[in-house]
C-alpha cells in the first residue's frame, strides 16, 4: 500500500525516539567530567519491534522510550562511568538511524504525493 498509515506512524515514531535518544547521548557527553555521573540510555528498539510484529498500533502512540541508568561500564576513580568514545559511537549510530528513517519517511510521503497527482 502506498499510503499505509501504520508505516508513516512507525517512521514518525522512530524519528521522534531517535531525537530523544540523541538528547540522552548529548547529556551523557555533557556530563563526561561530572563526578559520580552514571551513564543514561534510552531504549525503545525491543518494544518497537514487538509493536510492529504484533501490529499493536495503539501501543505505538504511547511508546515513549525508557531512560535507564547504564551501569555496565566500570566507573572511573570519581565514580563517573561515561566513555566519550562509546558516546560518540552511539551518537554516530543514532544519527545514521535517524537519517535513514527520515529518508524512508520522505520517500513514502513522495509516493503518496505522486499518487495524489
Amino acid at each position: 500500500m502506498i499510503g499505509d498509515e501504520s508505516t508513516l506512524s512507525v517512521l514518525s515514531k522512530m524519528m521522534e525516539l531517535s531525537t530523544k535518544k540523541h538528547q540522552v547521548i548529548a547529556n551523557n557527553i555533557a556530563n563526561v567530567n561530572t563526578p559520580g555521573y552514571i551513564r543514561r540510555d534510552l531504549s525503545f528498539e525491543e518494544e518497537m519491534s514487538r509493536i510492529v510484529t504484533s501490529k499493536d498500533w495503539a501501543s505505538l502512540r504511547k511508546l515513549d522510550g525508557k531512560v535507564t541508568l547504564d551501569e555496565t561500564n566500570t566507573p572511573k576513580n570519581d565514580g563517573n562511568n561515561i566513555s566519550l568514545t562509546q558516546e560518540m559511537n552511539e551518537m554516530s549510530q543514532n544519527g545514521i538511524l535517524y537519517e535513514l528513517t527520515q529518508k524512508a519517511f520522505k520517500s513514502r510521503v513522495g509516493l503518496i504525493k505522486s499518487a495524489i497527482k
